[in-house]
């Protein structure tokens, strides 16, 4: 199934056990970050996985790495902050359809901002079948430059680049300063995966075949764009189409999109991207948007991340297979 590594930030996310008035204890700890629920899914879904990134030295530190590591992920290159360097929290609130919000609390730095280009090691990328990043690293440097970095490295490696954006617009000092940071990736990306509410600030249109006709044009091979409770889109230059969503009792989206990419890549790593015809990428898209619906259906990012074997049962039952 090869091998997929991810890196950027990794978090502690914070619940309420119960639903209850939002200052009532008790809470309970769950890890999440983008990257790090990327590769928790992809290992769930029976791929080799690793994980980049960095911690404190502390004890959200200690639980994300040992969670990871209880999933299967490689946690060799996670780095670990002195003090007063911590991990970051974050608290999470969850309305009543299942979307939900973030209050984070960090230190200055945070933890996942000092990963550093040196923090990227040749030999981790190296035989990769996908490398996968979004854009909170490119925030500030070190992080920024971490990113960089490993694009550099997987495209001199020749090694695919999943680019899922993930941005987050309310951390960026303006909308210029984003698109400026995230426009080179788009460039050096094999795969782009958006938000649809992504594509204007970025690409100027709201349209995803306008959008994915842009990326398609500065290189990448593969659009996706999540469409929420419409499904996904996606386009190659060859062919593009629609996926619908998966209907489901969802209580918690944290990490849909997440599992969404990671299903992606995972079905796609046991095909050469030359052979990414049309059934082989609309399938991929299919598990994608499974796997997020799945992810959907209990709270906290990583806790309904399905295995290979609930997916396909779940697709199958689904699509009547």
């Amino acid at each position: 199934m090869g091998r997929i590594v991810a890196l950027g930030e990794v978090v502690s996310d914070i619940y309420q056990a119960e639903s209850s008035s939002p200052i009532e204890l008790p809470f309970v700890a769950r890890p999440g970050g983008a990257p790090a629920n990327v590769a928790v899914a992809a290992a769930r879904l029976g791929s080799e996985a690793a994980f980049v990134g960095s911690v404190g030295d502390d004890l959200f530190g200690d639980f994300i790495v040992r969670a990871l590591e209880d999933e299967g992920v490689d946690v060799s290159a996670i780095r670990r902050c002195r003090p007063p360097t911590r991990t970051s929290i974050a608290f999470v609130e969850i309305s009543d359809d299942g979307d939900r919000s973030f209050t984070f609390y960090r230190s200055s730095p945070a933890a996942d901002e000092l990963l550093s280009p040196e923090d990227v090691a040749r030999e981790t990328i190296s035989g990769a079948s996908f490398v996968n990043f979004g854009s909170i690293p490119l925030l500030r440097e070190p992080s920024r430059g971490a990113v960089h970095r490993v694009a550099e490295l997987a495209n001199e490696l020749s090694v695919p680049v999943a680019f899922d954006v993930n941005l987050r617009e309310h951390l960026w000092e303006s909308a210029g300063a984003a698109r400026e940071a995230v426009d080179p990736l788009l460039d050096r990306s094999r795969i782009v995966k958006l938000g649809h509410d992504e594509l204007r600030p970025l690409l100027d249109t709201d349209d995803p075949t306008e959008a994915s006709k842009i990326l398609l044009g500065r290189g990448a091979a593969l659009v996706l764009v999540s469409l929420g409770p419409e499904g996904a889109f996606y386009a190659t230059a060859g062919f593009r189409g629609n996926v619908p969503a998966f209907p489901v009792e969802a209580v918690d989206a944290t990490g849909a999109g997440d599992a969404f990419l990671a299903a992606t890549l995972v079905h796609l790593s046991g095909t050469e991207e030359g052979a990414w015809d049309e059934e082989v990428v609309r399938e991929a898209t299919i598990r994608g948007c499974a796997a997020g619906a799945l992810a959907c259906t209990d709270y906290g990012a990583m806790r309904a991340l399905p295995t290979a074997e609930e997916l396909e049962a779940f697709v199958g039952e689904r699509s009547g297979r």
